[in-house]
């Protein structure tokens, strides 16, 4: 059986293991923020920097979430290329990503996204996103 939905209540495995805590949308502005909480687990540097791949997939979850709530759960964003730049090491602890959709089509969505770890930018991120209606 396939849905034609993805179920919003019912956030993928991988955010639990990103210590995700919850997600914010602004529908009129476009516009999310992601919380999360990293440990220690997701470190490299005797367990002060939280490794690059997770910085980048808490951007990259926020901004694909953007899409999939914009769209109404209709389709599946599907990463084409993410664009990475980090400016700040981030160490264990409270993290929140930004996403916002530059330019949506019918089939490629354009998204940007900050991270920051209090009131420090840790890293942005654009990406480019083929959406899959389902």
């Amino acid at each position: 059986m396939t849905s034609t939905k993805l179920d919003l209540q019912k956030p993928p495995k991988f955010l639990e293991m990103l210590g995700s805590k919850g997600f914010e949308f602004d529908d009129a502005l476009g516009t999310s923020s992601m919380s999360f909480v990293i440990s220690k687990d997701l470190t490299h540097s005797n367990g002060t920097i939280v490794q690059g791949g997770f910085i980048t997939a808490m951007l990259d979850a926020a901004m694909a979430h953007l899409i999939i709530l914009k769209r109404n759960g209709e389709v599946n964003p599907l990463s084409l290329n993410i664009n990475v730049n980090f400016i700040a090491p981030g160490s264990p602890g409270e993290f929140v990503a930004k996403g916002e959709i530059t330019k949506m089509g019918k089939s490629i969505a354009f998204t940007s996204g900050e991270l920051y770890q209090g009131d420090t930018l840790i890293a942005t991120a654009t990406a480019t996103n083929k959406m899959i209606k389902l």
